[in-house]
């Protein structure tokens, strides 16, 4: 009796089913999954639908920093990690932007002035809040810092749930497109304070 040598072999255009041995019966339902598309992209084009009429300038500071030396210098905890682990997103932030910015012009500048100015909101609720403690501006900022995080990612994740947008990605994955664009803010300096 001669024996069959079948060889499993994967690569062709498999949909993640392989059998190599069977004894009884299998029963197989394929559904056709739509690609999941991008949270960060998601993130932009709901954030460029808001403030597409700001007009507001930005200027920019182009002294360089370390993103360590901002989280210190800002006493982050709460986000101190999740900064070091999304900053490897940052170039795919800046991608989705600049072509954003390529389809709208200026939006790139819009958005993240945008989310300069919810933090500047924040910061003033905060600072606003602590009027009566004799701190100097700073130490109010790094004792509150993951607070106005929180204050700022909020107001975005409103944005982006409100946005049509949100009816192509799942929403519990909202989130995570929403963290990596907070991410990619605090290392262009739109969210807290830059070193000295």
């Amino acid at each position: 009796m001669t024996r069959n040598n079948y060889k499993i072999d994967n690569s062709g255009n498999n949909q993640g089913l392989i059998i190599s041995e069977n004894n009884g019966s299998i029963q197989v339902s394929i559904q056709n999954v739509p690609r999941m598309p991008s949270l960060i992209s998601a993130v932009v084009k709901s954030l460029g639908e808001v403030c597409s009429n700001n007009d507001i300038e930005s200027t920019f500071d182009f002294k360089e920093f370390k993103p360590d030396e901002k989280i210190e210098y800002n006493c982050v905890l709460k986000y101190r990690d999740i900064i070091r682990y999304f900053s490897g997103y940052y170039s795919v932030c800046e991608r989705y932007l600049n072509a954003y910015d390529d389809s709208n012009i200026r939006s790139k500048a819009k958005i993240l002035n945008y989310v300069y100015i919810c933090y500047m909101k924040a910061k003033g609720t905060i600072l606003l809040e602590n009027k009566n403690i004799h701190k100097k501006e700073i130490d109010i900022i790094r004792q509150n810092s993951d607070k106005l995080i929180d204050m700022v990612q909020d107001e975005i994740f409103k944005i982006v749930e409100t946005s049509k947008e949100v009816d192509i990605i799942y929403k519990e994955d909202m989130g995570l497109g929403v963290i990596c664009f907070i991410c990619y803010c605090f290392m262009e300096c739109k969210i807290l304070e830059k070193p000295l």
